[in-house]
């Protein structure tokens, strides 16, 4: 009987290591998923304030220069082109649109 007991504590003591082996091999490797998953989120989250602060720089730079180009277009009159060389166009021919037929009509609900 003292040899059987013996064998138990034994067997026991060898199943003991090898669960707290693979008990704390699942600790590091929880933790390593937690260090990656951790470090992925930061460098997200840098990434998206960098994104929005580029996007906030270029809405600037685009109402700049929509600014820029509103108070040019109101500059253009016919005596400032006409100060360039450049003069109002002519037209000299017209064409005019053609008389619908009676399937046209029907088709655009004019009938």
């Amino acid at each position: 009987m003292k040899r059987a007991a013996i064998q138990t504590a034994v067997a026991v003591h060898d199943y003991r290591s090898n669960i707290s082996l693979v008990i704390l091999f699942g600790c590091f490797m929880l933790a390593a998923m937690y260090a990656v998953n951790l470090y992925g989120l930061v460098s997200r989250t840098i990434a998206i304030r960098s994104a929005e602060s580029q996007a906030s720089s270029m809405a600037n730079d685009v109402s700049s220069l929509d600014a820029q180009y509103l108070k040019l277009a109101s500059e253009i009159t016919p005596d400032a082109l006409q100060s360039h060389g450049l003069s109002q166009g002519k037209v000299s021919l017209y064409i005019s649109e053609p008389v619908p037929t009676a399937s046209r009509a029907l088709a655009a609900g004019q009938l």
